[in-house]
C-alpha cells in the first residue's frame, strides 16, 4: 500500500488495483500542454467540499527526504471506492482516471525536472526552485499559487503515463502556438498556456524511443538537459528579448564574453588552499623557492616564520645570486690577461650569498649615483702612461722607465721594476680645489703611503730593463708584457717574481699598445706597424701594414684583430690571412684609442674629434656617437660584464656610458690635475692615469658594507 497523507486525513491507494492502459500517451500529453494539440474532453468535475478549516499543504512523496509541495488550492477531490474523500488529478471519478492517477514509485527526477521548469514549486523552507522559460536564460518568474487551478489533470497524467513509443500526431491536428506576450508566463494558473520552451520544434514531432522510467535514463537526460541551460546562460544572451520561429539557427543569438554574463550568478568555487611548506620535503622547497627573483623572495621571507627560514636558506640565495649577476658577467667573460674580477665571490659552504646579493645591489646603486672614494695612488715621478689591475693588485706604468705594483687593498706600492729616471724628490703638481660645477665629486680622499721601495740594484737581469718610458702593458697569471719607447717589448715571468724572459725586437718605433691571448701577442707602433708574434717562442709571425699614421691602439679577439691610428681609420685584419677585412672612418681627425667587445659584435674609437663610434662589426655601419668630452679621446674600457663603457680624455674627465642606451653614467671631472692618459674598471672600480704623476681609484665599494664578499 502506499499513502498520500493530507493532514489529519490518508489516502490508501489498493496495490492490487489492475493497472490499465492509459488512453493518452505523453507525446500527446506534451503536444496539448505546448499548446499545438486541442486539449482533450474533460468529465464534468464534482463540486469541491467545502473546509472548515485552513487547508494544509499536499505532500506528495512523504517518505523522502526532498518533499515537494504543492499548494492546497491545487487539489481536487473524487470518491474512492472506500467512500472517502480521494485525490483525483483528471477531474474523472471513473476507474481509467483512477488507474492513471495511482503512483507507483517515489517521484522521479523527470518529475521534478517538469515541476522545477513549469514554475516555482514551494519546497522547504529557504529552497526554490526556479523557472528558466522564456524569453531568456535570465528570465525568472515566481508567482503565488492562486485560489483554483487547473493544472492537477496534466501533471496527473504525465506521473502516471507510461512514456511509450507512440504514432506521431497528425500535423492537421496541431494549432497554432499561443503567442507569448512576455507579460506572463501562468494565465489563471493554467499550465496549458506556457509556451514552448526555447529550442522546441514546432512541426510534426518524429517518433520517439521508448524510455523506461526505473532505468534513470530519464533522469540523466533532465539532468543533462539542466546542464545544458546552465552553460548556455554562462556564455549567450540572447539579443531579443524573445525568441522568433526561426529559434532553431543562430539568427537573433550573441555571443559575447563568458565574464559578462558570469556576474550574474553566484557560482561557489571551492579554492584549495594548502602550505607547500607542511606538504612538500623542504629539498623540493628550497629548489621552488630558487626560481624566484630577489624581490619575491624577500617578500616571501614576511609570510611566516617557516617561510623566513625556507627563503633565506643559503642554498636559495645562491641560485638567485647567480641568476642575477653570473649570467651577465659570462657574457662578458675577461680575456686572459685582463685580470678583471667578476665580482662574483668565493664558493665555499658557509658563504653568506644573501648578504652579497645585497653588497652587488647598493654597488649598482653607487654607480648610478656617481657614489665615489678618490684614493690616489703616488709613487711615481713622471707621466703614468698605463694601468692593469685585478681584485689583489695594481701595476702601473710610467715615464720614468719603471712599473710599479700596487696591493689593491692597502694601497701601498710593493714592487718597482726597472730603474727610474728620476729621483723620488721629483715635483708632483697639487690637486685641484674641489668645485661643485665640475662634476661628481668624491665622498673621500684617500692617500697611498710614501713609503721607499728599495729597488733591485744587484741583480744579473737589470741590463734587460727598458731604457725607456714604459708605455703599454699586459699582464695574465703567468706573463707580462710591456712596450717602451725604446722600440721594443719585454715579456717577464710573472710566478719568478717579475723577472724579464726575453725582449721582442722588429719595432722602429716606440711600441705604443700591445695586446695577447693564449697564441699570439700583437703589437702596434708609431713606425705604422702591426706586429704577430708567437707567444710561446717570441717569433714574428706577420706584419700587417697599411695604416698611413701611427697606430695608436690595437685589440686582439681570436683571430680578428683590430686597430686604431692616426690616419683617422680603424682596420679589422684577419690573422690567417694577414689582410684587412674591412675599414671604419672617422668623421674628421686621427683615432687614439681602440676597443673590440667580447663577442666580436661591436667595435669602439675614439680620437680628436672629442667622439666615441660604436660600430657594428658584420656591417661597419656606424651604430652611435657617444658625446660628452671636451677634448681628446685618449683611451677606452669595455666593460660587457656590466655593458658599461669607460672613457678617459685630455679635458681631465672620466666617463661612463650605458653600453645599450649610449647614456652617460658618470661624469668625474678634474678629479687630477692634468689629462688622463689610461682608464680601466671592472665591477666595482674605476682606475685612471694621469700626465700628473698619479693614478687615482674610484672605488664605488669603499667602505661598503658587505664588499670583501664579492671578492674572487
Amino acid at each position: 500500500m502506499k499513502m498520500f497523507s493530507r493532514g489529519k486525513g490518508a489516502i490508501f491507494l489498493d496495490k492490487e488495483m489492475k493497472k490499465e492502459k492509459p488512453t493518452m500517451g505523453a507525446h500527446e500529453l506534451f503536444l496539448e500542454y505546448e499548446g499545438f494539440l486541442a486539449p482533450s474532453k474533460r468529465r464534468p468535475r464534482k463540486p469541491l467540499a467545502p473546509s472548515s478549516k485552513p487547508s494544509t499543504p499536499l505532500t506528495y512523496g512523504g517518505h523522502s527526504r526532498h518533499e515537494v509541495k504543492l499548494s492546497e488550492d491545487t487539489s481536487r477531490f473524487s470518491t474512492s471506492s472506500h467512500g472517502k474523500p480521494r485525490k483525483s488529478f483528471s477531474g474523472s471519478g471513473d476507474a481509467n482516471d483512477e488507474s492513471r492517477s495511482r503512483p507507483k514509485r517515489p517521484p522521479s527526477q523527470r518529475l521534478k525536472s517538469f515541476l522545477s521548469l513549469g514554475k516555482t514549486v514551494h519546497a522547504e523552507p529557504g529552497h526554490n526552485i526556479y523557472n528558466f522559460s522564456r524569453p531568456g536564460p535570465n528570465y525568472i518568474v515566481e508567482k503565488e499559487a492562486p485560489t483554483q487551478s487547473n493544472t492537477s489533470g496534466w501533471l496527473r497524467r504525465c506521473t502516471s503515463t507510461s512514456l511509450k513509443h507512440r504514432p506521431s500526431t497528425p500535423s492537421s491536428l496541431m494549432t497554432t502556438p499561443p503567442q507569448y506576450d512576455g507579460s506572463s508566463i501562468f494565465e489563471n494558473d493554467d499550465f496549458t498556456a506556457l509556451p514552448a520552451m526555447p529550442g522546441c520544434a514546432i512541426g510534426p514531432e518524429p517518433s520517439r524511443p521508448s524510455f523506461n522510467l526505473a532505468s534513470g535514463a530519464a533522469a540523466r537526460a533532465a539532468a543533462a538537459a539542466q546542464n545544458e541551460i546552465l552553460d548556455s546562460m554562462r556564455n549567450i544572451t540572447l539579443a531579443e528579448p524573445h525568441l522568433t520561429r526561426d529559434s532553431e539557427s543562430g539568427v537573433g543569438i550573441e555571443v559575447r564574453d563568458g565574464g559578462e554574463t558570469m556576474a550574474d550568478f553566484d557560482f561557489d568555487i571551492p579554492v584549495v588552499r594548502q602550505d607547500p611548506l607542511s606538504a612538500l620535503p623542504q629539498e623540493l622547497v628550497g629548489h621552488i623557492l630558487s626560481y624566484l627573483d630577489a624581490s619575491s623572495l624577500l617578500n616571501a621571507e614576511l609570510v611566516s616564520h617557516d617561510w623566513h627560514h625556507s627563503a633565506s636558506s643559503r642554498h636559495v640565495w645562491k641560485d638567485v645570486f647567480h641568476t642575477e649577476f653570473q649570467d651577465i658577467s659570462h657574457s662578458g667573460t675577461t680575456t686572459p690577461g685582463s685580470g678583471l674580477g667578476p665580482g662574483l665571490g668565493e664558493v665555499f659552504s658557509r658563504q653568506e650569498w644573501k648578504s652579497m646579493w645585497r653588497a652587488r645591489k647598493a654597488l649598482q646603486q653607487r654607480w648610478i649615483d656617481g657614489y665615489a672614494a678618490a684614493i690616489y695612488l703616488e709613487g711615481h715621478t713622471d707621466s703614468v702612461y698605463c694601468v692593469q689591475f685585478d681584485e689583489d693588485k695594481i701595476l702601473t706604468g710610467s715615464r720614468d722607465r719603471t712599473v710599479r705594483i700596487w696591493d689593491a687593498r692597502t694601497y701601498e706600492c710593493i714592487k718597482v721594476l726597472g730603474v727610474p729616471s728620476r729621483g723620488p724628490g721629483s715635483a708632483v703638481p697639487p690637486l685641484p680645489a674641489d668645485v661643485a660645477d665640475r662634476g661628481q665629486r668624491p665622498f673621500a680622499k684617500v692617500f697611498s703611503s710614501q713609503s721607499v721601495v728599495e729597488r733591485e740594484r744587484t741583480a744579473p737581469w737589470l741590463f734587460m730593463y727598458h731604457n725607456g718610458s714604459i708605455l703599454c702593458l699586459q699582464y695574465d697569471d703567468k706573463i707580462m708584457i710591456t712596450g717602451s719607447s725604446d722600440c721594443t717589448l719585454i715579456i717577464w715571468d710573472v710566478k719568478a717574481g717579475y723577472r724579464p724572459m726575453r725582449r721582442l725586437r722588429e719595432h722602429t718605433a716606440g711600441v705604443l699598445d700591445v695586446r695577447f691571448d693564449e697564441k699570439h701577442i700583437v703589437s702596434c707602433s708609431k713606425d705604422a706597424i702591426v706586429c704577430l708574434w708567437d707567444r710561446n717562442t717570441g717569433e714574428l709571425l706577420k706584419k700587417l701594414s697599411g695604416h698611413r699614421g701611427p697606430v695608436n691602439a690595437v685589440q686582439l679577439r681570436g683571430n680578428l684583430v683590430v686597430s686604431a691610428s692616426g690616419d683617422g681609420i680603424a682596420k679589422l685584419w684577419n690573422l690567417t690571412s694577414g689582410l684587412c677585412i674591412k675599414e671604419f672612418p672617422s668623421k674628421d681627425r686621427g683615432m687614439a684609442c681602440v676597443e673590440f667587445s667580447s663577442d666580436s659584435r661591436t667595435i669602439l674609437a675614439g680620437g680628436n674629434d672629442q667622439v666615441i663610434y660604436q660600430f657594428d662589426t658584420s656591417t661597419g655601419e656606424l651604430v652611435r656617437e657617444l658625446k660628452g668630452h671636451e677634448g681628446l679621446v685618449r683611451s677606452l674600457h669595455l666593460d660587457s660584464a656590466s655593458g658599461r663603457v669607460v672613457s678617459g680624455s685630455y679635458d681631465t674627465s672620466v666617463k661612463a656610458y650605458d653600453m645599450r642606451s649610449g647614456e652617460t653614467i658618470v661624469d668625474f671631472t678634474k678629479w687630477t690635475s692634468s689629462w688622463i692618459l689610461s682608464a680601466k674598471a671592472d665591477y666595482r672600480r674605476i682606475i685612471a692615469t694621469s700626465q700628473d704623476s698619479r693614478a687615482v681609484i674610484m672605488d664605488f665599494g669603499y667602505q661598503l658594507p658587505g664588499i670583501e664578499s664579492l671578492e674572487a
